[in-house]
């Protein structure tokens, strides 16, 4: 029962009008049950947008399960649930390609669908409001961290969202399912561009890469609805300006970064480039540091290519900020295997081996919440 409390115990919690003690908060507004650290503890959110099929479901699997490893052990941040009822899908995905009982076992992450378990609907008078539910996780220095005596100050609870990629396209945000709406608030967006899915990225891997989705994918592409990535990246950008009242000649100031997804099956392009990690420890501490100007020369030659390939993707993020920034990451580390079963491919967990897939966060999060995450380079 969702009620407004006129009584409380001397402590300051609400009674119910049973009498009974209630701990456990409600929007005022929607009603949702919302988690009682996000009162308490500063909210940072960040969007992850992208076609359908581009991989975000794999990206965001592999990018919580790497920095639930690397930020206590790397950066000496504790990464918890906040919610684990919100965190419940992303749960099945971690154990599904990283907990698995039968590691040799050939598995898939089912599509993001347009509602389900991932969305909240909620009546609204005479109509039925959909609205998507956050992965929510704490981040709060440790013991350790120089700004351990500040976690009052610099902790945070990331709010991530993730949608279908049918919900980007054109016409699809209404005042029933503004299940978009994050963007316009969100410190960083992440841009997932899946270069399997470009004829033109095919073509440059042509006798370079044995992934099946760069040779076989043309075919199954061709029979399938297929939406340009750049019209998405522009829907997107569009609603930005929307929703946070900007010009259409206005440039955004946050950042916009374009996660340039399986790294491993087009590798070969840019051959000078290492997937060996962009931190190092910060002098004699244990506690690491990013490498700026490794990530920015990163970004430069991943962005040379995307200019001369798919020019029109660089054009439209040009388009809407200054803070631009290339990413190549590998949710997987590895080609898929077709299922000859389901007609689908699939991945074997004892083959994973993810790279940079967490560099794109934790990029964010040194640009985005001070105190966290360090950044070294050249001019500072």
């Amino acid at each position: 029962m969702r009620f407004l409390p006129s009584r409380f115990t001397h402590d300051g919690e609400a009674i119910d009008p049973e009498g009974q003690k209630t701990t456990r908060l409600a929007c005022p507004s929607c009603h949702l049950e919302i988690a009682r650290p996000l009162y308490q503890i500063a909210p940072v959110f960040f969007s992850i947008l992208g076609a359908p099929a581009s991989g975000k479901s794999y990206f965001l699997a592999s990018m919580s399960w790497q920095l639930r490893q690397l930020l206590p052990s790397r950066f000496s941040i504790a990464m918890t649930d906040t919610d684990p009822v919100s965190n419940a899908r992303l749960h099945e995905y971690e154990e599904q390609q990283f907990l698995n009982p039968d590691p040799n076992a050939l598995v898939s992450i089912a599509k993001t669908q347009l509602d389900g378990d991932l969305y909240d609907r909620v009546n609204m008078g005479t109509h039925v409001v959909s609205y998507p539910r956050p992965f929510l996780f704490t981040l709060q220095p440790m013991a350790v961290h120089p700004n351990h005596p500040k976690s009052n100050s610099v902790s945070r609870v990331m709010c991530l969202y993730d949608n279908a990629g049918e919900h980007f396209l054109p016409g699809s945000d209404s005042s029933t399912a503004p299940v978009t709406r994050h963007l316009a608030l969100s410190r960083t967006l992440f841009f997932l561009f899946d270069p399997t899915q470009d004829t033109r990225f095919r073509r440059a891997c042509e006798g370079k890469s044995a992934d099946p989705q760069m040779q076989n994918r043309s075919a199954r592409l061709a029979r399938e609805s297929v939406t340009r990535q750049d019209t998405i990246l522009l829907e997107a950008i569009q609603r930005v300006r929307r929703h946070a009242g900007l010009r259409d000649d206005q440039m955004d100031q946050r950042p916009l970064i374009i996660v340039v997804t399986k790294w491993d099956s087009w590798k070969e392009l840019l051959p000078s480039v290492s997937n060996e990690p962009p931190y190092r420890k910060a002098g004699n501490n244990s506690i690491h540091i990013l490498d700026g100007d490794r990530i920015q020369e990163v970004s430069q030659q991943v962005g040379d290519l995307l200019r001369r390939l798919t020019p029109e993707i660089v054009a439209a993020a040009e388009g809407f900020t200054k803070n631009l920034l290339f990413i190549p990451v590998s949710a997987t580390g590895c080609a898929p295997e077709h299922d000859p079963q389901t007609g689908a491919f699939g991945m074997r967990p004892n083959s994973l081996n993810p790279y940079w897939v967490e560099v794109p966060m934790l990029y964010a999060l040194s640009q985005g919440c001070t105190g966290l995450i360090g950044t070294a380079n050249r001019k500072k």
